[in-house]
């Protein structure tokens, strides 16, 4: 891990947080970790939806543990879009802070908005 990452305090753990892109799409994709574990998706990956790149789905587990609140206190995520019934689930599209999600994973985030400039170009 890098050194100058902040973390996340939830549930008397320390979290860090990862941004990378989902294959398919190249959206915006958000997990967590403890030092030496995975800890859990924070974003889902729901076909058939164009999002914008700070836009994501917010995955039913993060939702139901009380980290998506978490996200919206510290302002890593700046606001609930809406919530999509998907199969037999119910995800919240939500707003992602880049600025602040980059105080977090600074290289990831920097990798992710490479991926626009890449596209610009082809």
């Amino acid at each position: 891990m890098e050194k100058n990452r902040k973390t996340l305090k939830f549930n008397k753990k320390t979290l860090f947080l990862n941004v990378e892109h989902y294959i398919f799409n190249e959206g915006l994709a958000v997990t967590a970790n403890t030092k030496n574990d995975f800890y859990g998706d924070i974003t889902v990956n729901l076909g058939g939806y164009s999002l914008d790149k700070n836009e994501a789905f917010i995955s039913s587990i993060t939702k139901d543990c009380g980290l998506e609140k978490k996200l919206i206190e510290e302002g890593i995520i700046k606001k609930v879009v809406c919530t999509v019934n998907y199969n037999m689930g119910k995800y919240d599209r939500v707003v992602f802070d880049i600025e602040k999600l980059k105080e977090y994973d600074p290289k990831g985030v920097k990798d992710y908005q490479s991926l626009e400039d890449e596209e610009e170009f082809e």
